[in-house]
């Protein structure tokens, strides 16, 4: 049994997981709300996941939990005590050299070193904004019309673009999945756009299906991500990246992806790798749950009294 753990609005992320048909094994999602008021768990493994989308004595009480859990024995993956966000994560990629563009808070009014920039909030995966921003005035004039306009510059982040298109207006995402030690490659989107997420169909020439089916097979960016997993502290997850004039760029590691069942392509072969790829996913998943056992994790009090609503509340009287 393997329990993910998840906010409650996004447990739809497991739903390739739940249907896969090379799955052997028992999996349950459950909210983080749950677990909190459990007194024990029974379980072979437990994944953290939607760590950037908690509170922070909601991440505090995850931690707490994690911890127990590893002491009664269970497989833990993504501590939440050790896991980096967005924010700092990508600064801890820019000074270990993995990465080398830059991240900046918008709040503080940044004056990025390189240019283009975008803006992103800091929590979530969600694009929100669609400038890609030339210059310092542009950037100035963009942050000026979004306050006026009464968006909080909070957890929004000024980020270096870091994307060489694949050909004129057609840009590449690279996705790979990690699965305890495992590195698994996903298949490359492309989109008409240089905010890639879904990508688009009928974009992709039947050269560059070619290309991605070889690059899923080869596997050839497996140990060059695994340092950015570690700094990550994620033991579970999907990092999208990309090249920029060779060079890689990571821009996020998801902890809690959603898994597809098939790509429904109109090239045959780069279904077939898709397939083959959510095996090697599904069967790397099966092989890191251990035995069940039964753990205490005694949920704090101060945590059930902030999730227990208050009626009758009493205002002091003037």
């Amino acid at each position: 049994m393997i329990h993910f753990i998840t906010t409650a609005e996004h447990a739809y992320t497991l739903k390739g997981i739940r249907k896969s048909p090379y799955r052997t094994f028992d999996v349950t999602g459950r909210s983080y709300d749950w677990l909190f008021r459990q007194s024990t768990i029974s379980t072979g493994a437990c994944v953290f996941t939607d760590l950037d989308r908690l509170r922070y004595f909601e991440l505090a009480e995850a931690a707490t939990v994690c911890r127990r859990l590893r002491e009664a024995g269970v497989r833990v993956f993504n501590d939440p005590a050790r896991v980096l966000l967005r924010y700092d994560l990508l600064s801890r990629l820019r000074a270990l050299g993995i990465n080398d563009y830059r991240v900046y808070p918008a709040a503080q009014r940044p004056r990025p070193e390189r240019f283009p920039v975008f803006l992103k909030c800091e929590e979530g995966h969600s694009q929100h904004f669609f400038d890609v921003l030339e210059d310092q005035s542009a950037l100035d004039a963009c942050l000026d019309k979004l306050r006026d306009e009464g968006v909080p510059l909070t957890r929004v982040l000024v980020t270096e673009f870091a994307n060489t298109p694949l050909r004129d207006g057609v840009y590449r995402r690279h996705t790979i999945y990690r699965v305890g030690s495992a590195m698994l490659p996903g298949n490359t989107v492309l989109e008409d756009s240089p905010f890639v997420k879904y990508g688009r169909r009928g974009l992709a020439t039947d050269a560059e299906f070619e290309e991605i089916i070889a690059e899923m097979a080869a596997n050839p960016h497996a140990e060059l991500l695994r340092p950015a997993f570690e700094a990550a502290g994620v033991d579970y997850g999907r990092a999208d990246f990309g090249f920029r004039d060779g060079r890689l760029a990571v821009y996020e590691i998801n902890t809690n992806p959603s898994i597809g069942l098939k790509a429904g392509a109109r090239h045959a072969d780069f279904n077939a790798a898709v397939d083959r790829g959510m095996r090697a996913f599904i069967e790397a998943l099966g092989g890191v749950a251990g035995p069940r056992i039964r753990a205490r994790i005694a949920p704090s009090r101060w945590h059930a009294a902030r999730l227990r609503p208050v009626f009758g509340l009493r205002l002091p009287q003037p």
